[in-house]
């Protein structure tokens, strides 16, 4: 769990309070009070800074869109996304996104793409999708989704939340909405932790973390501190470049990580499988009860920021003529669709291939994360008018991926398992080395005793453990290279065959 706060100056909390009403109207309100995640994008801000002038970010943004780089559809404005999580146990409970275009929309539009089927739910239309989420018509420049499309809990959630009595977010969430309001970071994601874990957990977690452990510091200082963390919140401000902040914000001062803070925050963030190289060049510091650390971004910094967004595509509208079967009487709308499917899924296959290179991936638990989120993007592609074969191939690479996350995985659980079962065992072993006793046979013996050196029976067994259990570690990670190879080489055989059959069929180029 991480944040990030722009590091901005104390003016910007002075604007006028109508820039609060003016950005993100209308969503605050829709968003329930038992959220504890909060995600806050403003695209115009963001697209309009003049790093994403010299970059070209604009002109590559509907292209990576458009093969499912990006979640963030092309004419967004400005994106909420909150959501309920067990961020004990990572699991999602509902996640909700309001998105805001620039031009009006029609939610049959959406229904009809995806495979939909329409509904009316408190008044609003909405479009249920095979995705286990519902899109709504929040207003004509504005849709809403749902997930997991439970039709009562979507109706609750429309009747508890209006523009005129929304219900109250957490403070911590309350405050990350004044970050993206009245300071106006165009990037806000905000996490509220109050709660969630024991200070027994807490204890058990000090004394797994390597970090921790190496630096001594006083167990129940540490967790008293730590239990009391209220959150953390990631913002990045634009202008020359993309500046960042990681901010932990607890109940007292957090004096005590000074020395390893951002050691600390690095080891988290990589043991989550969401470290960023541009964080080591970061600066820590501590500012009353609040642990931060500050940087500027590199651009592929910035991407996996923006990586993590899981938007539903399906908040964009068709991006084919055809609407509806029957429109298109010579069958382009199939052609179209399949094209755009199959340069979708085969982007998203080059771009994961190269992302442990491209984002210096140390480890099988920081790989395997973005392997899950390649099999949702995938999951989530326009499906309309696809031919069968090439939807056939889409579930084949989203299921291989999972396959290599759960490869991946196993390599940590298999190591532990055998290394709490590995105790070997060894007697020790002793040398005698120089001297030497003499006797003539009358009288003592004399002359220098010799010195007898060796490892007892309970240290060598220690060090036995120990260089076993690093040729179990050894092992497992071949064995898990070796399955996740397997499995890229599957995918590349059947990439091939598909693209030879679609060429056969459709007489194109795929």
């Amino acid at each position: 769990m991480n944040r990030l706060v722009a590091a901005v100056p104390l003016l910007a909390c002075c604007l006028l309070p109508t820039l609060a009403q003016a950005q993100f109207k209308g969503m605050r309100a829709r968003i329930p009070a038992d959220a504890n995640t909060l995600v806050l994008i403003n695209a115009e801000k963001m697209f309009g800074s003049r790093v994403a002038s010299r970059e070209h970010w604009e002109s590559r943004r509907k292209a990576a869109y458009e093969n499912g780089i990006s979640a963030l559809p092309p004419d967004a404005t400005e994106v909420a996304i909150a959501g309920r999580s067990d961020h004990e146990f990572g699991e999602s409970i509902w996640e909700l996104a309001l998105v805001r275009l620039s031009k009006e929309r029609n939610v049959t539009t959406v229904a009809q793409r995806f495979g939909g089927t329409m509904d009316t739910i408190e008044g609003r239309s909405a479009a249920r999708l095979p995705n286990d989420l519902f899109v709504l018509q929040m207003s004509p420049e504005m849709l809403g989704s749902y997930t997991p499309a439970n039709r009562q809990d979507v109706s609750r959630w429309l009747r508890s939340t209006n523009i005129n009595s929304g219900d109250q977010l957490s403070p911590y969430l309350e405050q990350a909405f004044t970050y993206a309001t009245k300071v106006g970071s165009p990037i806000i994601m905000a996490m509220d932790v109050e709660g969630v874990v024991s200070p027994t957990r807490i204890k058990q977690r000090i004394e797994e973390n390597p970090v921790l452990k190496a630096a001594g510091l006083p167990t129940e200082q540490l967790v008293k501190l730590l239990s009391g963390a209220r959150g953390v919140t990631l913002g990045v401000t634009m202008g020359d470049e993309s500046v960042g902040a990681i901010r932990v914000d607890f109940k007292e001062s957090p004096e005590i990580l000074a020395s390893i803070g951002k050691e600390l925050m690095i080891n988290v963030l990589q043991h989550q499988g969401a470290m960023i190289e541009d964080f080591r060049n970061w600066t820590p510091s501590i500012e009353g009860n609040t642990f931060l650390l500050r940087g500027t971004f590199s651009t592929n910094g910035i991407r996996r920021v923006m990586s993590v967004l899981e938007l539903p595509p399906a908040l964009h509208d068709s991006m084919f003529d055809a609407a509806s079967p029957g429109s298109d009487p010579e069958g382009n709308a199939i052609l179209l669709a399949t094209e755009q499917y199959w340069n979708s899924v085969t982007s998203l296959v080059d771009d994961l291939r190269e992302k442990p290179k491209r984002d210096h991936v140390k480890t099988f638990g920081q790989a395997a994360m973005w392997y899950d989120k390649y099999a949702r993007k995938i999951d989530r592609l326009p499906i309309l008018n696809v031919d069968q074969e090439m939807l056939d191939y889409g579930v084949y690479v989203a299921s291989a991926f999972r396959d290599a996350e759960a490869a991946m995985k196993g390599v940590g659980m298999r190591s532990s398992l055998r290394t709490a079962s590995n105790n070997p065992s060894s007697g020790g072993y002793y040398a005698t080395m120089g001297g030497y006793r003499a006797n003539s046979g009358y009288g003592p013996s004399y002359g220098p005793q010799g010195v007898t050196m060796g490892v007892g029976a309970g240290r060598a067994s220690i060090n036995e453990k120990g260089r076993t259990d690093a040729i179990i570690r050894g092992q497992e990670r071949t064995a898990g290279a070796a399955s996740v190879q397997q499995i890229w080489q599957g995918i590349d055989e059947t990439t091939a065959a598909v693209r030879r059959s679609m060429v056969q069929k459709y007489k194109t180029d795929f």
